[in-house]
């Protein structure tokens, strides 16, 4: 099954909460017996720099695959980081596009073979429990917050994230709403985006244990390591950091150094189902659990992660309950939040990956540059200064 085609797909839509533009990176890869597999890259939170991604496709990856055995996904594998890794580093853009590309190899092994993917990775569907991820109204109430999660609460997940980044009175507030509305029994994490520095997360997460929190993600920037190290070791909360740590060997040196208590690795960022599952097999080896981050995908990055959950024997993983995501509503109506039952979610049960891309959904759905999340909110990206000791 040869590779004929890899092409790189731009999408994107305006949201109101709060008001800002989505956009996503996307591989088509294309064989000879006209199957197609698709993958998806992220930042984060679909992606922020698509145009950089599309470039790399087109001038990099492309001339890596074509004309190759599709089916050999690791051997794929091997010939894009052994192109990328020595030039582009193992991390960043890499990963996003390793991983992106290897989402769509798994999907049309799949489909060749008329298997899912989880069961090409030698595991069969079942349920995972949802967590629902909050958003960054930062302006709005905290009784608007609360009733935010209610659309989940209804489908029965069984956990919520509060977005944290106001001031600690005001996110303490927050929570404490939240937690007067879900109630005792729905566990409740928190998410400060690079925030904090670690005396201030420290000071904050002595504040929020109070309120029973789970976790608390991304509290500092992942790149001060030493603060991580520090925190971890202090926090009364468990530390959680995954969504931009890009490669197995960046989790290993967390593991080694105790600098995370909660892994959150991510099929479009760290370099595919095969790398997530060396992350899950890191952390069992250090006693870390893993819930995998899933921050607002289009359907097939949201797939690709379900399966390697799936394979990995992962418990709950998050869930973005954004009211308006066309691109997973329309692309896969059976994982929408609307077809949420009993707060869990399962890989669909066709071949490949499982889901069916309209061809005319970059039509319906262009990319159109700005106001990305890093425009918004740029004290997020960078951190507040200070250091633990």
């Amino acid at each position: 099954m040869r590779i004929v085609r890899v092409e790189p797909v731009l999408l994107g839509y305006p949201k109101s909460d709060p008001p800002m533009r989505r956009s996503f990176a996307l591989v088509r890869i294309t064989a000879a017996n006209g199957l197609t597999g698709w993958g998806e890259a992220s930042t984060n939170w679909g992606h922020s720099y698509p145009t950089v991604f599309a470039t790399a496709v087109r001038d990099v990856c492309a001339g890596i695959l074509i004309g190759h055995e599709a089916r050999d996904v690791r051997g794929r594998v091997a010939d894009l980081r052994t192109h990328l890794d020595g030039y582009l580093g193992r991390d960043g853009l890499t990963g996003q596009l390793v991983g992106a590309c290897e989402m769509a190899l798994w999907d049309l092994a799949g489909q060749a073979l008329g298997a899912p993917v989880c069961e090409l990775l030698g595991a069969v569907r079942r349920p995972i429990r949802l967590y629902g991820t909050g958003t960054t109204m930062f302006d709005a109430s905290p009784h608007w917050h609360a009733r935010y999660f209610d659309q989940a609460l209804g489908a029965g997940f069984p956990g919520v994230k509060v977005r944290l980044g106001r001031t600690p009175d005001e996110d303490v507030a927050v929570v404490a709403a939240v937690r007067a509305h879900v109630g005792p029994d729905v566990s409740i994490g928190v998410d400060s985006y690079w925030f904090h520095d670690a005396r201030t997360a420290l000071a904050l997460a002595s504040r929020l244990v109070e309120e029973g929190v789970d976790f608390f993600e991304e509290p500092v920037p992942q790149h001060r390591h030493s603060d991580l190290v520090w925190l971890t070791a202090r926090s009364p909360i468990p530390i959680a950091v995954g969504e931009r740590v890009g490669s197995p060997d960046a989790f290993a040196r967390l593991a080694d150094d105790r600098a995370a208590d909660v892994f959150q690795p991510d099929a479009s960022i760290c370099g595919g189902l095969l790398a997530c599952l060396d992350v899950a097999a890191i952390a069992a080896q250090h006693g870390i659990r893993v819930v995998p981050h899933v921050g607002g995908p289009t359907a097939v990055g949201l797939a690709a992660n379900l399966h390697w959950a799936t394979a990995a024997g992962v418990e709950e993983m998050e869930f973005d309950i954004d009211p308006y995501q066309p691109l997973v509503d329309e692309v896969s109506p059976a994982l929408a939040l609307t077809a949420v039952r009993n707060g869990s979610a399962a890989v669909p049960d066709r071949p490949g990956l499982g889901i069916d891309v309209p061809d005319d959904l970059p039509d319906r759905f262009p990319y159109v540059p700005g106001d990305t999340y890093a425009e918004l909110f740029p004290d997020h990206e960078r951190g507040r200064s200070g250091a633990p000791a």
